[in-house]
C-alpha cells in the first residue's frame, strides 16, 4: 500500500485528487494540508510513503524537506503550468506533476515515484526515467 498525503492550498483540487486516488487498490491517501503549518503537523503524526506538494508550499520548503529526508518520503512537487523551474533538481523531488495531469496518469506518477523513479511530466507528453538514485 502507498501512502500519501496531499499538500494543496486548493480545497475542490485536494478533494478531486483524493477521489482519483481512491479508486486505486494499491494507494490510500492518509492526510490533507492546506497549509504548510498543517502539513508540518501532519508529517509529524503520518509516514506517507509519497508526498504531493503543491508549489505554494514552498516558503516552508527547508522545514518539510528535513521531516521528507527522516521519513524517506519521495516528493511528487504539483506545480502550476507557467512554472519553468527545474523542481527534480532544485528541491530534490522524485516527481513533477501539472495540475492538468489525468486521473489515470496521476496513478502512475504516484507508483513511480514510490518506487524510486523519476516522473517529469511535460507539456506534450510525460518523460519517465528510472533513476533510484534520486530516492
Amino acid at each position: 500500500m502507498i501512502d500519501v498525503i496531499i499538500a494543496d492550498h486548493q480545497e475542490l483540487f485536494r478533494i478531486g485528487m483524493a477521489n482519483v486516488l481512491a479508486v486505486a487498490e494499491d494507494v490510500r491517501v492518509v492526510g490533507e494540508a492546506r497549509s504548510a503549518e498543517e502539513l508540518l503537523g501532519t508529517l509529524k503524526q503520518v509516514q506517507p510513503h509519497v508526498l504531493v506538494l503543491s508549489t505554494n508550499f514552498l516558503q516552508a520548503f527547508s522545514e518539510i524537506q528535513r521531516m521528507l529526508k527522516r521519513r524517506q518520503t519521495a516528493l511528487l512537487v504539483l506545480t502550476e503550468e507557467n512554472d519553468r523551474i527545474a523542481y527534480v533538481r532544485w528541491l530534490r523531488a522524485q516527481g513533477v506533476v501539472y495540475r492538468s495531469m489525468d486521473g489515470s496518469a496521476l496513478i502512475d506518477a504516484m507508483r513511480r515515484v514510490a518506487r524510486g523513479e523519476l516522473f517529469v511530466q511535460d507539456r506534450s507528453s510525460d518523460i519517465r526515467e528510472n533513476h533510484p538514485e534520486v530516492a
